[in-house]
């Protein structure tokens, strides 16, 4: 069974599982669709693992709300690009989370989410629960993050990416950029855990009109949960999603 995948245009990928961080209900594994007709439309989320599916891209599928900023401190950003980094391609309330962020960039702010898990996202964004996961997302989805659950038994970070792309490369123009056992992000907080595992790719979005590019990030936190953090937005502005994925991840903790 193939893990799940970005669709940008919120298609579904057939062979991908994947269930929204457990919230107050209990999770339930998801077919991804991938973006066969439309990619990536707005969202860029949804990649299998946050790759490739931007889930319901269109936002219409569920309600939304403002983020607001968690009760606890913030520090200071991550720095650089993780290995592997490359250019553009062509062209609200809980628990005390299990780790504290340090500062972070101007324009962010760590959330709480309801699902059980913290991240910095930027001002402003708004959230919304799809069927691919939540999503923090602005403007119409042309920037957005992605945060799902891998439910695949025993399928590794990497093979959960490595799959992603397999199942990605039916999307207009699609082109893997970069696929590594990466490890975290530079400046990942320590819930991220060393096991980790990134995909960058790009791809045309029919639903946005553009060209798309996407950091994910599989990892296994430490709360024993192999989770998907998925940043797109348009190629042009990269690398913005990637400086939006490692801020989230800065702050990311489990309770």
């Amino acid at each position: 069974m193939s893990p799940p995948v970005y669709d940008p245009d919120g298609g579904r990928h057939p062979g991908v599982t994947l269930s929204a961080p457990p919230a107050a209900q209990p999770g339930h594994p998801l077919w991804w669709k991938a973006a066969v007709a439309v990619a990536a439309a707005a969202v860029g989320a949804g990649t299998a693992f946050a790759v490739v599916k931007l889930t319901g891209g269109d936002g219409s599928d569920t309600a939304r709300t403002s983020a607001t900023a968690a009760p606890h401190s913030q520090a200071p950003a991550p720095t650089g690009q993780p290995t592997g980094a490359t250019p553009t391609d062509g062209g609200t309330t809980g628990a005390s989370p299990s780790a504290s962020p340090s500062a972070l960039p101007e324009g962010y702010h760590t959330v709480d989410d309801p699902s059980g898990f913290s991240l910095a996202v930027p001002d402003g964004w708004q959230r919304s629960e799809r069927s691919t996961g939540v999503f923090y997302t602005t403007d119409g989805d042309h920037r957005l993050l992605q945060v799902f659950v891998v439910t695949e038994p025993g399928m590794t970070p990497y093979e959960a990416v490595r799959k992603s792309s397999e199942n990605l490369s039916t999307q207009p123009a699609y082109k893997e950029i970069g696929l590594e056992q990466s490890g975290p992000p530079a400046g990942a907080s320590a819930a991220v855990g060393t096991d980790a595992a990134r995909l960058v790719y790009a791809y045309d979005s029919e639903k946005l009109g553009e060209r798309r590019q996407v950091v994910e990030y599989a990892f296994t936190a430490d709360d024993g949960k192999e989770y998907a953090v998925l940043a797109a937005g348009p190629a042009t502005d990269w690398p913005q999603a990637q400086k939006d994925a490692d801020t989230a991840l800065a702050a990311f903790a489990t309770r």
